[in-house]
C-alpha cells in the first residue's frame, strides 16, 4: 500500500494533529512588531483576543518554499507520496510556495489549491485523510479533491465588520 502524507498550512484551522500522516505548516502572523507562528506560538483563541484588543490589524506571511521543501524532502526520504493542500491562491502566496518547492519532487508531491480557507480548506484535508484511509492512491485522492474543491461554499461571519472594511477584504 502506498504511504501518503497530507501536508496543509495553518489557515486550515486544524488543531495540532494526533495523526502521524498529517503535517501542518504554520503561517506567520504579525501584530505590530511581534511575530507569531500560527498554532505554534499563538493559539486561535489568543489570536482572536489580540484582534479585538489591538489598535492595529495583524498581517500574515505565507509558508516559505524552503519550509515546504524541507518537509517534502523528509517525507519522500521516508518513502511517502505527498499531497499538499493549501489556502486559496487568491488569498495567499502559500500555494505558489508549495508549488515551487514541489518542482524537484515530480511524481512524489502533488499540490492542491483548496480555493478555500479555514473550514473549507480543513474539510478538504479531512476528506483527503478519509480517502487515504479507504486505500485510495495519491493520484486518485488528488483527482477527487480537484472536483470537490470547486463545489464548496464559504459562509463567513464577521463579528467585527470594520476589520474587514479596513483591510479592503469586503466591499
Amino acid at each position: 500500500m502506498e504511504k501518503i502524507r497530507i501536508i496543509t498550512d495553518s489557515a486550515s484551522d486544524l488543531s495540532a494533529s494526533t495523526r502521524e500522516d498529517l503535517t501542518i505548516l504554520p503561517l506567520a502572523i504579525r501584530f505590530g512588531d511581534t511575530e507569531y507562528l500560527d498554532g505554534v506560538t499563538i493559539s486561535h483563541h489568543e489570536f482572536y483576543e489580540k484582534l479585538i484588543e489591538s489598535d492595529t490589524l495583524p498581517t500574515t506571511s505565507l509558508v516559505s518554499p524552503a519550509a515546504f521543501e524541507e518537509t517534502y524532502a523528509r517525507s519522500v526520504a521516508d518513502g511517502e507520496t505527498v499531497i499538499a493542500i493549501t489556502i486559496s491562491s487568491r488569498l495567499s502566496g502559500t500555494y505558489q510556495s508549495a508549488t515551487i518547492a514541489a518542482e524537484d519532487f515530480a511524481g512524489k508531491v502533488f499540490v492542491i489549491d483548496s480555493y478555500n480557507a479555514t473550514i473549507g480548506e480543513g474539510i478538504l484535508v479531512k476528506y483527503a485523510l478519509l480517502l487515504k484511509d479507504q486505500g485510495l492512491s495519491a493520484k486518485e485522492i488528488v483527482g477527487i479533491l480537484a472536483l470537490c474543491r470547486s463545489l464548496s461554499l464559504q459562509l463567513l461571519l464577521f463579528t467585527h465588520i470594520s476589520c474587514r472594511l479596513q483591510t479592503s477584504r469586503l466591499s
